[in-house]
């Protein structure tokens, strides 16, 4: 008897992402280099994840990587003092590397531009972007609570299975509140994260966001948001 295959799990970074506006991935990937830690640049030692979100945000890194002194080498083919600040600051050996490793992983290419050898992200590059700007997206906690409940709603179809669990996933991760099966509640300002969330799995369409001011019998809820 021939066992079942099993279902290649689909994962966020596998997803197309045509669908979504590149200005966003561009103001995504810029919102997360802002996010890079000062001790990172201060280690020299440039992570893939590091590299891959500044290439994504537009700093676009020459490759003239094959000159010892790459700095003053790279310094003409920047668009501006403020690239060349931010990739000498690394180490160049290493930084040489982890563009390396990049391009075998298929996440940057080198392509000709205005005459000019540049790294640029890959579509494939853009879509772990995203995933890392979804792992990194959090629902924080304002000092004062407005006083305001948000409430998703979701009918996403059963051919949809595996984008509708991993939608409530994230929710739960985000600290949403299961208030029924396709009805989930959060306390504090989220629409900017859901509306992200549900545009990048091409589900928008059968997702609602509800802002109420009032829910009867709410103690539950405030106990479990600490209100």
């Amino acid at each position: 008897m021939k066992r079942a295959k099993r279902k290649k799990k689909v994962r966020i970074e596998d997803l197309s992402v045509s669908k979504i506006d590149e200005s966003l991935i561009l103001n995504i990937s810029k919102s997360l280099a802002k996010q890079i830690d000062k001790k990172e640049f201060e280690k020299k030692y440039a992570s893939v994840k590091t590299i891959l979100t500044l290439v994504g945000a537009g700093v676009f890194l020459a490759a003239s990587l094959v000159v010892p002194n790459l700095p003053r080498a790279l310094k003409p083919f920047l668009n501006n003092q403020e690239e060349y600040e931010v990739w000498k600051r690394f180490n160049i050996p290493y930084l040489k590397r982890t563009v390396y490793r990049l391009e075998q992983q298929k996440l940057v290419e080198i392509i000709e531009e205005k005459d000019l050898q540049v790294i640029k992200i890959t579509e494939f590059g853009k879509r772990r972007i995203l995933k890392h700007a979804i792992d990194e997206l959090l629902v924080e906690k304002p000092r004062v609570w407005d006083g305001k409940w948000r409430l998703v709603s979701y009918d996403i179809p059963g051919n949809l299975k595996q984008l509708r669990k991993m939608f409530r996933e994230r929710l739960c991760v985000w600290g949403f509140f299961p208030l029924h099966e396709s009805v989930l509640l959060h306390a504090y300002p989220c629409e900017k994260q859901v509306e992200f969330l549900r545009a990048y799995l091409g589900v928008a369409e059968y997702i609602r966001i509800f802002t109420v001011s009032k829910i009867e019998n709410d103690k539950p809820f405030k106990d479990f948001f600490g209100i």
